[in-house]
């Protein structure tokens, strides 16, 4: 049966990937910026990173409380919106690291709220709408990737064209899209039904929430791991050309995109958990692989294997996780959102440390391993479902 996307959605969609390819075109390209642009030491990138990930975590979770207690969803976007374009005009005047940390950092925590409330804003007109929410969130995340796809790309070749305030001037281009579409896309009045207020404040802890979020952690930073460690271990440690882990990155991608597609149907037929589980199996074993290539053939070949576990890994976990609180997406997409910023921290710092201690083989071998927690976690809670979700008998 044919999937039919009402215009709604669609004009949601290019709400979503306009605000990730302006994020995606920023957020990579800051590291490189600190050291080359600024002339600041390698550490000094911990000092940005360390204040825009908390707050961030933070932001998130503001954000969604706001969306779930009846705040108007144009109203609490447009922090998004206005910081993501103050962020790209600072950083084409940026000269010293001091304005990064001072203004860039905390008004980059705000501008990263922007996909969340939008996540939350599809499940919320789906829901209304009467719409396969499962299939409007894999859309979603299908614009995500495909931003990801391009951003990174497009922000180095300016770069290395036209030097750095080139890249952060499209940005800015970007960014006045992304204003127009909100402009455009967001009714003015669109928001959640309020809960009482003798309610807020008194929720007890939702344990199958955490329990979501704590899974989707060990897939993120499986991946943050492998992506962190992949360039020097394809090229120093196994000895493979320098295109290597661009053409890797490249092929995971294409068919992390096709895959989104499928595992909606796919979790149809067996249900979001068991396409969790073949995830973390397919996870895990890449990994495995991919710690034993020599030859360019192999890398490829395992690139389609991740990029399969993955897509079915982005396909489905925020439907997932929004499962165990139905009735307050807001705060489960902020759970879903900063398992993603945290999970990437954790395995980009931690690569460093594991790496010096041993080597880039047992960088993958620890990313395995998250994954394969995080199937012991799917296995072990078998009993915690959602609270409202068709299941399989």
């Amino acid at each position: 049966m044919s999937f039919q996307l009402p215009r709604q959605v669609v004009l949601i969609l290019f709400l979503q990937f306009s605000q990730s390819l302006g994020v995606s075109a920023l957020i990579p390209l800051m590291s490189f910026f600190i050291v080359e642009g600024l002339g600041a030491a390698p550490w000094q990138i911990g000092l940005y990173t360390g204040i825009v990930l908390p707050l961030t975590l933070v932001a998130n979770r503001w954000a969604g409380e706001r969306l779930d207690h009846g705040y108007a969803v144009r109203r609490l976007l447009r922090f998004s919106v206005v910081a993501f374009l103050t962020v790209s005009a600072l950083l084409t005047q940026a000269s010293n690291l001091w304005m990064l940390l001072l203004l860039v950092a905390p008004l980059t925590s705000i501008s990263n709220t922007g996909s969340g409330i939008i996540f939350t804003f599809g499940r919320l007109f789906a829901e209304r709408e009467g719409l396969d929410i499962t299939r409007v969130n894999s859309w979603l995340r299908m614009t995500v990737s495909l931003a990801w796809m391009i951003g990174p790309a497009l922000s180095f070749s300016l770069v290395a064209a036209f030097g750095f305030t080139s890249a952060f001037a499209v940005a800015f281009g970007i960014g006045l899209a992304y204003a127009a579409l909100w402009q455009i896309v967001v009714p003015a009045q669109f928001k959640a039904e309020p809960r009482p207020k003798s309610d807020r404040g008194k929720d007890p802890i939702n344990w199958g929430l955490m329990v979501a979020g704590l899974i989707c952690l060990g897939f993120v930073i499986t991946n943050s791991l492998f992506v962190s460690a992949m360039p020097l271990y394809f090229v120093q440690e196994v000895g493979l050309p320098g295109q290597t882990p661009g053409l890797s990155l490249s092929v995971k991608c294409l068919l992390e995109v096709f895959v989104i597609f499928g595992s909606v149907r796919l979790a149809e037929r067996i249900g979001i958990r068991q396409v969790l589980m073949l995830a973390a199996v397919l996870a895990a074993t890449s990994m495995l692989l991919f710690s034993e290539v020599t030859q360019m053939w192999q890398v490829i070949a395992v690139s389609m294997l991740e990029g399969t576990y993955y897509g079915l890994f982005a396909g489905v976990a925020i439907s997932f996780v929004q499962s165990f609180a139905p009735d307050r997406p807001g705060r489960a997409t902020a759970v879903y959102m900063n398992s993603l910023f945290l999970g990437g921290l954790i395995g980009s710092v931690s690569m460093g440390f594991i790496a010096t201690a041993a080597d880039f083989r047992t960088v993958l071998l620890v990313a395995a391993a998250s994954s394969v927690t995080a199937l012991v976690v799917l296995l072990a809670t078998l009993r915690v479902q959602p609270q409202s979700a068709k299941q399989e008998p």
